[in-house]
């Protein structure tokens, strides 16, 4: 081998690496460039979902809201229902005075337990829920 073809090796396989060294380089920047357009892409689509995140997040406050704002109603209508029962069983208790009074003062006036009137004071002493308000007239009398 003569020095004209040692010389023209070493040229190249020179040549061979430096082509190597730029197809690497080339590989590495095309896949840095894809790697930032899908990173951007990715981004973009956090940038989207964080919308979505927090327009649903406004509605879960709002819903909680708007359920606190219920319980709050359905209380305030707890206390005047529970107002007016109590209203209700004092007038049925003044009722109830009112017919003792009047059987004290006229006994032989008192109705019969069968009758209307009896049936009537009856049912001024429950309210819609079934609950007893308390003694009838002919609870008492049969006491």
């Amino acid at each position: 081998m003569d020095t004209g073809q040692v010389v023209l090796i070493i040229v190249v396989a020179v040549v061979v690496i430096a082509a190597v060294i730029v197809a690497v380089m080339m590989g590495r920047r095309k896949k840095a460039e894809v790697n930032r357009l899908h990173a951007a892409e990715l981004r973009e689509k956090a940038d989207e979902e964080a919308v979505g995140a927090h327009q649903a997040k406004a509605e879960a406050a709002r819903a909680e809201a708007d359920a606190l704002q219920a319980e709050a109603d359905a209380a305030k209508l707890r206390r005047e229902a529970e107002r007016h029962a109590d209203s209700a069983n004092e007038a049925n208790q003044r009722v109830e005075e009112h017919l003792r009074d009047a059987d004290k003062l006229d006994p032989a006036a008192r109705p019969a337990p069968d009758s209307a009137h009896a049936a009537e004071g009856e049912s001024l002493t429950r309210d819609r829920s079934g609950r007893d308000a308390g003694p009838t007239r002919d609870t008492e009398r049969n006491a």
